[in-house]
């Protein structure tokens, strides 16, 4: 069911492709993350991104029901839990644009991160996305194999690795705005 209330959850199991199919039924929408791999015997396989979490979107009263019917016996018999803020224990909202940045990071035909010919970027500086698919975005730079990449994250769940950005796409920002 639709509706201006429903907002993005992530949620966490050990049951991924079965939760997925048992909400699909129950929410708006349900976001899994997945990458096609293929085994050292050449098989490809499908495989989750982000291990056991998986995203749902729907209201915040449905959200916290169907996480206490995954955990009685005669519920769904998927147990999970959602994710919730460290400071008061509510239930952490994920945002339509983190959710549409990981449809973009989990795409097929996306590539590396990585920032080339700009020195004046330095370790732990927060930068902003000033153009492109990326535009908007704000995140930190950080070194990883000795490449830099802007590397976003979303509290609690997850840090994201941006494609390729180019240096003049990126802008120094001093605060998390």
């Amino acid at each position: 069911m639709k509706t201006a209330d429903n907002h993005w959850y992530a949620i966490r199991t050990r049951h991924d492709s079965k939760a997925e199919s048992l909400l699909a039924e129950e929410c708006e929408e349900v976001f899994f993350p997945k990458e096609e791999k293929k085994t050292s015997s050449g098989i490809l396989q499908r495989r989750a991104i982000i291990p056991h979490v998986l995203f749902i979107k729907t209201s915040h009263d449905r959200a916290l029901e169907l996480e206490s019917r995954s955990r009685k016996e005669d519920g769904m018999l998927v147990p999970f839990w959602i994710y919730r803020y460290h400071k008061d224990e509510a239930i952490q909202i994920i945002t339509e644009q983190q959710i549409n940045l990981l449809r973009l990071l989990t795409a097929d035909d996306t590539s590396r991160c990585e920032i080339f010919s700009k020195t004046d970027f330095r370790k732990g500086q927060r930068v902003r996305v000033t153009g492109g698919i990326f535009e908007g975005y704000r995140g930190t730079v950080q070194r990883v194999r000795k490449n830099r990449h802007v590397v976003i994250e979303i509290e609690g769940i997850c840090l994201v690795m941006l494609p390729f950005i180019h240096p003049d796409l990126l802008e120094a920002i001093d605060s998390p705005d």
